[in-house]
């Protein structure tokens, strides 16, 4: 009995310190809440330079010191970075590799950053960087490094030849993306029976994306793309993912045009941004029309409170008596000044 009370004695005293170390540092392991790394830059004042735009310049070297939390182990880091204001609720991050201290950004990968945060172009504005440091399940943040970047207007152009303008890239309209980040979007006024059309990356044919290997892709390799209709539609180009959508824009509806199930898309005036179609309406007097955006009646226009005024949610706009076959009418409606005009042609 003597001898198992002494064996549960050394059991016990052995477990103890087998615990205590647990929270001993050095060559012992220890598993706590972790003690945060920390982030420093080389500038943190920083002004964009266009002309550097392509070149594999290092405009800002951060570097890293990792977390601690007791022991060596693979510790996965991110930097993060975020608007101020935003309080971290959408950080954009960047993984680094496992074992890296440090992460360099060129030019045009810091001005696109800037550019997705929110700042605004040839002004300086604030980008908060931090650490996110991960082992396991515990994850610990450093405190911010504040960065005053001024970033530059990066836009960049493709361009849409198709049939409704003769396959002519040299003329064709483009599509945009404002920070360069390979998203581009444009109103695109298709017209005609032929609705085909490509997207090329230059004036030319060099490159040209068309059809991919499923609705709503794109591939360089492809057959011609498919309008969904005339009218003026907005496409949104990402060149990452390789998808294109269309979306409909301000159109006619009413029993006046054909019935209350059928939308007649409108085509966008560029210069003064206004939306028109030539189209029949047919009306004893009392048929009508109304106009509503992306073929939805979540944001619709109806007469307004003067002759040629429109309001949001409105009334139906009173088409006057036709002829038994209808009359073509040419009309335009400006969303923004909440105008309209119906011209008998």
């Amino acid at each position: 009995m003597r001898k198992i009370f002494i064996l549960c004695a050394a059991w016990c005293a052995g477990l103890a310190l087998m615990l205590a170390a647990c929270n001993k540092t050095g060559s012992l392991t220890y598993l706590g809440n972790g003690i945060p790394g920390s982030v420093t830059a080389s500038s943190t004042k920083i002004v964009l330079d266009i002309s550097k735009m392509t070149t594999t310049d290092t405009s800002v070297l951060f570097t890293i010191k990792n977390a601690n939390f007791g022991y060596d182990a693979a510790i996965a880091n991110e930097l993060q970075f975020d608007s101020v204001g935003d309080n971290w609720a959408k950080p954009q991050s960047v993984t680094l590799n496992a074992g890296a201290t440090t992460l360099s950004y060129t030019t045009y990968n810091l001005n696109a950053l800037a550019l997705k945060l929110g700042l605004h172009t040839n002004a300086a504005g604030q980008v908060l960087v931090r650490l996110k440091s991960t082992l396991s399940t515990i994850t610990v943040f450093s405190d911010a490094v504040t960065l005053t970047v001024t970033p530059f207007s990066a836009a960049s152009s493709v361009f849409v030849p198709g049939a409704y303008q003769g396959w002519n890239p040299a003329s064709a309209d483009s599509l945009v993306s404002e920070t360069s980040n390979g998203i581009y979007t444009g109103v695109i006024n298709f017209t005609g029976s032929d609705l085909g059309f490509k997207i090329t990356t230059a004036k030319n044919w060099t490159a040209a994306y068309g059809q991919g290997s499923t609705a709503g892709t794109v591939s360089l390799s492809g057959g011609n793309l498919t309008a969904p209709g005339n009218g003026g539609y907005l496409l949104t180009l990402n060149t990452d993912l390789l998808t294109l959508t269309f979306t409909p824009q301000w159109s006619v509806i009413g029993d006046a045009a054909g019935g209350w199930s059928a939308d007649s898309q409108m085509y966008l005036d560029k210069t003064n941004n206004t939306w028109y179609v030539t189209t029949k309406l047919k009306s004893d007097g009392t048929n009508t029309i109304k106009f509503r955006f992306k073929n939805d009646w979540g944001t619709n226009l109806g007469a307004g409170a003067g002759a040629g005024t429109l309001s949001s949610g409105g009334s139906n706009i009173i088409i006057p008596a036709t002829a038994a076959g209808g009359d073509n009418y040419k009309i335009t409606i400006n969303p923004t000044g909440l105008t309209y005009t119906l011209l008998k042609i």
